[in-house]
């Protein structure tokens, strides 16, 4: 339990600290994106990136997060690093012949869908982030099977100040999307180098790859692809009907609102991400301890993220303004809606993964096929006639159906944890500290936001949400990062 501890407190130090700050330098630059491009220019560039989000299901084929839980397991068994490299190898050659695939759909489906020659041209630019990233992917689930996410942070760190760096001197050149996409490119092949690299330095290397044995491992792996795929799908299809049946301005606005909530959704992939290689390997040595594990887990999700949506809904009048130009307006109430799905989206990835790891992951595929099932025939029935606010509430929904089957499955060790700290006593500290920030709503955005996260703070520890527990976690975060500088 202590090696699992001080695994996760390494991990997470990398990722919260060191990804926490560049997502909130990539976040602010993602406003200045926004008010950059414009609405309607910002709403081709998120059509852009909705074709790609759809297909890259078949660049991977849920290869890598099958190949994420096989390593972590393997690792050290005698022949661990033998099958390993051979893995490894299997996975580059595999994934850079499907990343063509998905690239040629991707471009074959803009076309057919009537998108414009200046739209498909920037479509077949970012195909070629594709065939990169099956590099990247590769590399980047063999060190996360080796529990070593701190490259992979550190590779994802230069990605974004790179990305940053380029994406603004393509704005200051007036370069628009396309200057982003190539300010992506570059980005994307550091990143990939940075990984290589690290697998490099474990002692590594890809094995030939054995053709035969593809048929086999897509198999093995493709209800992680479809997780992938329904995930991507029920993300970005609205995105592309609000396109279709209005504009591209409208599909701006919603991005707008939707980019919010993504960004807040960043802190949850951290905080899974390094927990689920070491989950993996803590089920099969000692997976008496997972309940407990899982209690303390979804209670810090959930503390983060219920304030997050209540502030969102209360001062959303505030923030679209503040961060964006008054062209957005049409975003607040989508942002008043759509907020909702931080706390969802937080659970629905952390209990997702407690499936993966107990080898249920068809059940996961099943889960997300449903949800997507519904938030697609909802979408084509709604977003006709109520536009971006119907696209709002359907996305709410469909979250709420994925967690509530990911509960339903679980429920045999759900009923083992303790509710009162894991769920009753972060949302009262909540509801408390969303009634002061209304009744502070007549101060400016960032004070009210600051006497709203010390009000939290102080109600978490009254409540008994955080304690001496917490404490000792922290303080084993900065001994494994003084450990690890």
């Amino acid at each position: 339990m202590r090696q699992f501890s001080r695994i996760v407190a390494r991990n997470s130090a990398f990722g919260m600290g060191a990804q926490i700050a560049i997502k909130l330098l990539s976040f602010c630059f993602t406003v200045l994106i926004i008010r950059n491009l414009g609405d309607d220019v910002y709403g081709q560039y998120t059509t852009i990136v909705a074709y790609g989000a759809i297909f890259i299901f078949f660049a991977d084929l849920g290869l890598s997060p099958f190949a994420v839980r096989e390593i972590a397991r393997w690792r050290d068994d005698p022949d661990g690093t033998e099958r390993v490299n051979a893995l490894f190898g299997n996975l580059l050659a595999l994934r850079f012949c499907l990343s063509i695939v998905a690239g040629l759909m991707i471009v074959s489906s803009a076309w057919l869908t009537g998108q414009p020659l200046i739209i498909i041209g920037a479509i077949l630019l970012n195909v070629l982030g594709l065939v990169i990233y099956s590099v990247h992917g590769a590399s980047e689930a063999v060190l996360a099977g080796f529990e070593r996410l701190d490259i992979n942070a550190g590779a994802r760190v230069v990605y974004q100040l790179l990305f940053v760096v380029g994406g603004a001197i393509a704005l200051w050149y007036g370069a628009g999307y396309y200057g982003l996409i190539a300010a992506t490119l570059i980005a994307i092949t550091w990143m990939t180098y940075i990984c290589w690299r690290g697998v490099q330095r474990l002692g590594l290397r890809p094995s030939r790859p054995t053709i035969n044995t593809w048929p086999a491992l897509i198999r093995i792996s493709i209800p992680f692809g479809v997780i992938g795929f329904t995930l991507g799908l029920s993300y970005k299809f609205d995105t592309l009907l609000l396109q279709h049946f209005f504009d591209y301005e409208t599909a701006g606005h919603y991005n707008a609102a939707y980019t919010l909530v993504f960004s807040s959704f960043m802190l949850s992939n951290i905080i899974n991400t390094a927990m689920y290689p070491s989950l993996a390997r803590q089920s099969a040595t000692a997976s008496e301890t997972l309940p407990m594990i899982y209690e303390r887990a979804i209670r810090y999700l959930l503390m983060i993220g219920l304030p997050i949506a209540v502030g969102g809904w209360a001062l959303s009048g505030q923030i679209i303004p503040f961060l964006y130009e008054a062209a957005y307006q049409p975003a607040v109430p989508v942002l008043q809606i759509i907020i909702w799905t931080v706390p969802l989206m937080f659970m629905t990835e952390f209990l997702g993964y407690a499936v993966v790891i107990a080898g249920q992951e068809r059940r996961v595929a099943r889960a997300v096929i449903i949800s997507t099932t519904c938030n697609i025939l909802i979408n084509i029935l709604v977003i006709p006639r109520f536009g971006i606010m119907g696209a709002a509430v359907t996305t709410v929904f469909t979250e709420l159906v994925l967690v509530t089957q990911y509960v339903w499955i679980l429920r045999e060790m759900l009923r083992k944890l303790n509710w009162k700290y894991a769920l009753i006593r972060p949302l009262l500290a909540t509801l408390l500290m969303g009634m002061a920030v209304i009744a502070l709503s007549q101060l400016p955005l960032l004070l009210n936001i600051a006497l709203g996260v010390v009000v939290y703070a102080i109600l978490l520890i009254v409540l008994g949400v955080v304690g001496k527990e917490e404490l000792h976690f922290v303080r084993s975060l900065r001994q494994s990062q003084e450990a690890t500088s």
